[in-house]
């Protein structure tokens, strides 16, 4: 029996997906659960309105944040509500099922490696880039974990900065390079400029970051200036990243990821130059994700199934 129910929980949204023999066969999505309280109830009517009328082996669920893979306790998050919430115990009582839980980062890259833009890859680095920036690294075939919570790429302290990060520090790469970044430079932009060309594309004095994106896909200078911006503080961070695991492959997704060359062509640039011994060695390749949203969902069912073999 290879089906699965897979779940991802975001920044702002609860994704489940429904694998059958590694195709995706069908998905839910609604708003993420408003607090760690009510994580395993909006867990659980995901899976019944998913599961229905099917043999379900096993349920992954991936969540943004710490996430204790040995145990399956999700215990704390910027954008997640809940601390120590032991979601693999709730959900294997409650549904009689394996259960596999990881950060919504690893389920993402797992995914990738296996079925998108990470397949034939001996060492890969994945960056999420939306709410904030998420990592994960798959190295001969396994995803790394360190002592549990490896990956944490985003709040590396990039610069001394003047922005407070939603963890409570200053100075995260994720408040020069994400999406909050994007929208504050946006919003900055409109008030100085008021009659510019994104004033008039977005109407909106504070335009969300998939508002800016769909600006820079259609043209608008200013977007695609702001969008080269964050792609270039990003690829800054990205160099350092690049010196220490030196993958040979770095696959960029997210919401804000996936507006493609836009974003990567800054990407690669600026991470060419900021990188160590840059003319004794290839850049790896930097490529965009190919799974789209789905992917942190695909990923926790595919290791959900694991835990069945």
């Amino acid at each position: 029996m290879n089906s699965a129910i897979g779940v991802d929980i975001g920044g702002t949204k609860l994704l489940a997906v429904r694998l059958e023999d590694g195709n995706l066969a069908d998905e839910f999505k609604t708003s993420k659960p408003d607090d760690g309280a009510v994580m395993i109830e909006g867990i659980v009517a995901a899976f019944n309105k998913l599961a229905q009328g099917h043999e379900i082996a096993a349920i992954g669920v991936g969540v943004a944040g710490l996430v204790d893979f040995e145990t399956g306790t999700f215990a704390w998050g910027p954008h997640v509500d809940g601390v120590n919430i032991r979601v693999r115990d709730e959900l294997s009582t409650e549904l009689g099922l394996p259960v596999a839980v990881d950060n919504d980062a690893n389920t993402t890259a797992f995914a990738e490696y296996r079925l998108g833009a990470g397949q034939g890859s001996e060492a890969m680095v994945m960056l999420t880039l939306g709410t904030g920036i998420g990592g994960a690294m798959v190295f001969g075939g396994s995803l790394y974990r360190g002592r549990g919570f490896a990956g944490e790429f985003g709040h590396a302290r990039f610069a001394r900065g003047e922005h407070v990060c939603d963890c409570g520090q200053r100075g995260c790469w994720e408040t020069e390079a994400a999406g909050p970044a994007l929208e504050r430079l946006a919003r900055q932009l409109i008030s100085d400029d008021p009659r510019g060309s994104l004033a008039t594309v977005v109407d909106d004095v504070a335009p969300s970051g998939p508002a800016i994106s769909a600006a820079a896909s259609a043209g608008d200078p200013q977007a695609i200036a702001l969008i080269s911006q964050v792609g270039r503080n990003f690829g800054q961070g990205l160099a350092s990243v690049i010196s220490i695991f030196d993958p040979d492959r770095v696959v960029i997704g997210g919401g804000l990821g996936s507006i493609g060359e836009i974003l990567l062509d800054p990407i690669r640039a600026s991470a060419n130059e900021a990188r160590y011994a840059a003319e004794h060695k290839e850049l790896p390749d930097i490529v965009g994700a190919q799974l789209g949203e789905q992917a942190g969902a695909v990923g926790a069912a595919l290791l959900a199934l694991e835990e069945t073999q």
